[in-house]
């Protein structure tokens, strides 16, 4: 169960939604005016292919934007008559254009890591949906752990850029910029990671105290002593599995450039080579910087249900990387849906082939 405040006319109140898993169909009529979409989602792995101007990551783009949407409007860049999105327990959103002329909403939306190119006037669509009944306000991220991973490498002058961004000299693309979010969002993750952490030790070590302050002990508490502490071990080294599976595969990616991973004074993640030198998340390489992103936004839904956009990581990654891409991504959330846009498709074939959704096959028009 998913908890989110609400405040409204000065009162807040809780409300409680049930997580979504995974989308389980699209549909898109008249994309760029002309061409319908009807596609089937596996729930755990889909790799879409398609030439240069196929529409795969506009397609990409129009789910994410929908469902970071509240239920009243959606606002799209792109030519659509309609969007259906069908979600798991007979759940829907549903976006029609609406009758009014193509307006720009007020105020203008301008997301942080959206290009010149992608700020044409914006369409506006109206929302039906049976997440929330009668609740227009609510975002539908609020059930739907959503992820969007742009792999595009762009300069910072050609991007809308916060004025807590410039502060950062080093912040200078934008993968700097998602790492910079990611990195605050790291340390928010260890800080939970640190709270479970005492809120364990406190409650076995109660139970130990308890048993250790006998002034004489059995057969019986002596084995108990022993199951709590073995235990104790066991629930520490779980809360930490995720986070030291992933330190463990970043070393092992960074191996061939000698580089460890490491953290600073304030829990951020840094790098050090083979001689000791300290190197921040921003000096990186492209595809390093790339496998980091993913890596660390898939590690910090920490395994809840999730949906995870990824649009042509083949950009900048080593083919080996590519290779391993989706198992890596599983190994740290089995429980996320996994869309791919891509060009190169045969770099993920391998054991992934009936995943393979090829443009042409859920387009007509």
């Amino acid at each position: 169960m998913y908890y989110v405040l609400l405040r409204k006319n000065n009162h807040t109140s809780i409300k409680a939604y049930k997580k979504m898993s995974y989308l389980k169909k699209v549909e898109i009529r008249k994309l760029f005016g002309e061409w319908d979409i009807n596609w089937t989602l596996d729930p755990k792995v889909n790799i879409l292919i398609g030439k240069n101007g196929s529409g795969k990551t506009t397609l990409l783009r129009l789910i994410k934007n929908i469902l970071k949407s509240k239920q009243a409007l959606f606002f799209a860049s792109s030519d659509i008559e309609s969007i259906k999105i069908e979600l798991a327990d007979n759940h829907s959103i549903y976006a029609r254009k609406d009758s009014k002329a193509i307006v720009e909403p007020n105020p203008p939306i301008k997301p942080l890591h959206q290009t010149i190119e992608e700020r044409p006037l914006t369409r506006v669509y109206r929302i039906e949906s049976n997440l929330f009944p009668q609740d227009n306000e609510t975002r539908f991220s609020n059930v739907i752990n959503l992820c969007y991973i742009n792999t595009f490498e762009m300069p910072l002058e050609t991007l809308q850029v916060s004025e807590n961004h410039k502060r950062y000299d080093e912040v200078q693309t934008e993968l700097d910029i998602v790492l910079a979010d990611l990195i605050t969002d790291w340390k928010s993750y260890l800080l939970k990671l640190k709270i479970l952490a005492e809120q364990v030790t406190v409650f076995f070590d109660d139970k130990i105290r308890a048993i250790s302050s006998k002034e004489s002990a059995d057969k019986n508490d002596l084995q108990e002593l022993k199951n709590l502490l073995n235990d104790k071990t066991d629930k520490m080294e779980e809360i930490n599995d995720y986070k030291d599976r992933f330190v463990k595969q970043i070393n092992a990616l960074f191996s061939d450039s000698k580089k460890r991973i490491d953290f600073d004074q304030n829990n951020a993640i840094i790098f050090k080579n083979d001689t000791g030198k300290c190197l921040s998340v921003y000096e990186l390489s492209a595809g390093e910087k790339q496998m980091l992103i993913i890596l660390l936004t898939v590690l910090i839904c920490d395994n809840q249900p999730s949906l995870i956009l990824i649009d042509e990581p083949e950009n900048s990654l080593h083919l080996a990387w590519q290779h391993k891409l989706i198992d890596m991504i599983q190994s740290f959330n089995d429980n996320c849906q996994l869309i791919i846009v891509t060009h190169a498709a045969g770099v993920f074939s391998k054991g992934w082939q009936d995943k393979i959704t090829k443009m042409a096959e859920i387009t007509t028009g």
